[in-house]
């Protein structure tokens, strides 16, 4: 069972030509749709953003274009892709208008500009991931850091565990806003603890009772992230998953796509009581638990599947996932009402960058993000004396809000830049799968794009150290181990005093 032996990154599946040909089909049937389909948003803004959409699979197209040797481990770009396509590209493109559920456009003149800005955001987050590309240093092959099975054992087990303690205590009790960012940076070290154990389950190195805990532990930490009524967290941690066990076997089976896409569906379902559940326990102050608080989310859910059956709770989830995030119908509004309705925000959104990178633990006073409340108020998408609900700020929006068109452009290539130096330390091709797993847990939640700048970036530093401390100390503690273990099987040998002649 004690080995090092580290996993190839293989195809996708034996079936992967199959895959690329579907993922064509996928980039080319809006713009076939948004020819004949009858809407009233003009021809015109369809096909561009159904170009939009092709362009955002490209980087999914030419990921799996790629032989295995030049293939980064996570398809992080392609991921961003694809979200960014949903988001402002695919509902124009099939003719679809005014899904947001605070806000009506004019569909024949309203999404034309959006789907503009999208198109040159997009491009410029191309064109600042290639030149960065360009700028940074040709990569040196790195020596890959081989840690036996036996340590990623006994740090994964730590590390899930202590994550998931941390977390349930941090959901039930009231912890104090200074330790609280604390308490939920160590529950993301339990993020890469799982990833350790994935890896090696689905390589079956793990013997019984680590197997267990495995199963166990990351089945707690969806299940705390259901119950916390933050359904998107435990889509993330569903990611983390599957991309962990990638990394470990070399390729995806078919078995996880169907498992993958099954806990997709019964998030979109959760999706659709959600607003009950969080009225009940965010509002009402109910619910009891986090056990008690899970229960009710899948009662909640059970109670709809009764009254609208299974495919109709699936469809109210939907909807309620499109008018959430319906980020094309918001950008739309905010280009229509800034800066003549409101004025540009002035970078004021990006103050809270000066303190990322200080721990709370360390300045007290350091002010709450409360950006949700102020876009929603500053926009009049909640009311006045609404205190309780919070407006996403996708990044692209917020470029917008801040400085305008040419926001968006400069703002989106420094987001591409920040990419691309991200995937020179975690991503690249044939490095070793401690350093993989790593930036699955730094990469994957900044696909979260619905998120304002410093939501998403502001972070980085502070949580990229102390990662890193996290693998040298793994990294150090397995090269002890084989010294020791090189010493101690080390044959003795004889000395003899030569024979005079």
């Amino acid at each position: 069972m004690i080995g090092t032996a580290e996993t190839p990154y293989a195809p996708i599946a034996r079936s992967e030509p199959l895959v690329r040909a579907l993922l064509g089909v996928a980039m080319i049937t809006p713009l076939m749709i948004s020819v004949v389909v009858e809407s009233p948003v003009p021809i015109d803004t369809r096909m561009e953003a159904a170009l939009l959409w092709i362009l955002c699979l490209v980087p999914a197209w030419s990921f799996l274009g790629k032989s295995r040797e030049r293939r980064r481990p996570i398809p992080f770009i392609p991921m961003i892709g694809i979200l960014y396509g949903i988001y402002f590209a695919l509902p124009a493109a099939l003719g679809a208008y005014n899904q947001h559920y605070r806000i009506v456009l004019s569909p024949r003149r309203d999404y034309d500009e959006a789907i503009f800005v999208a198109l040159a955001g997009w491009i410029a987050l191309t064109a600042g991931y290639f030149a960065a590309s360009l700028a940074a240093r040709p990569n040196r092959k790195r020596q890959k850091m081989e840690v036996p099975d036996a340590v990623r054992m006994r740090y994964g087990a730590l590390l899930m565990v202590g994550g998931v303690l941390l977390e349930s205590i941090r959901l039930v009790s009231n912890i104090p806003v200074e330790i609280a960012g604390i308490l939920k940076f160590i529950g993301t070290l339990g993020w890469f603890g799982s990833g350790i154990l994935i890896a090696l389950l689905v390589q079956r190195r793990l013997p019984l009772a680590f197997r267990l805990l495995t199963y166990g532990g990351s089945a707690a930490f969806l299940l705390m992230s259901i119950g916390s009524g933050s359904v998107a967290n435990a889509a993330f941690y569903g990611a983390v998953v599957i991309m962990s066990a990638w990394i470990g076997r070399g390729h995806v089976k078919v078995s996880w796509i169907v498992s993958a896409f099954a806990g997709l569906v019964l998030i979109i379902a959760l999706r659709g009581v959600s607003d009950q559940y969080r009225k009940i326990v965010w509002v009402g102050g109910e619910g009891g638990g986090v056990v008690s608080r899970t229960k009710l989310f899948f009662k909640l859910l059970y109670t709809r599947v009764e009254l609208n059956g299974v495919d109709g709770a699936i469809k109210m989830g939907f909807e309620t996932s499109a008018g959430r995030s319906a980020n094309l119908d918001l950008l739309a509004d905010v280009i229509i009402r800034t800066p003549s309705e409101i004025p540009y925000w002035g970078g004021e959104t990006y103050l809270s960058l000066a303190g990322a990178f200080v721990p709370r633990v360390l300045w007290p006073d350091k002010p709450t993000k409360e950006l949700g409340q102020a876009f929603g108020h500053r926009y009049t998408y909640i009311g006045t004396n609404d205190f309780g609900t919070a407006m996403n700020l996708p990044v692209l929006v917020e470029f917008y809000a801040n400085f305008g068109f040419i926001g968006v452009i400069f703002g989106m290539a420094i987001v591409g830049g920040i990419y691309c130096i991200l995937e020179g330390i975690v991503n690249n091709p044939d490095q070793d799968v401690m350093l993989s797993l790593i930036g699955v847990v730094i990469l994957v939640p900044l696909a979260d794009i619905e998120s304002d700048f410093s939501l998403g970036f502001g972070g980085l530093i502070l949580n990229g150290a102390a990662l890193w401390i996290v693998l040298r100390t793994i990294r150090r503690s397995g090269l002890r181990r084989d010294l020791q273990a090189g010493a101690n099987t080390r044959p003795l040998g004889l000395t003899t005093a030569p024979r005079s002649s």
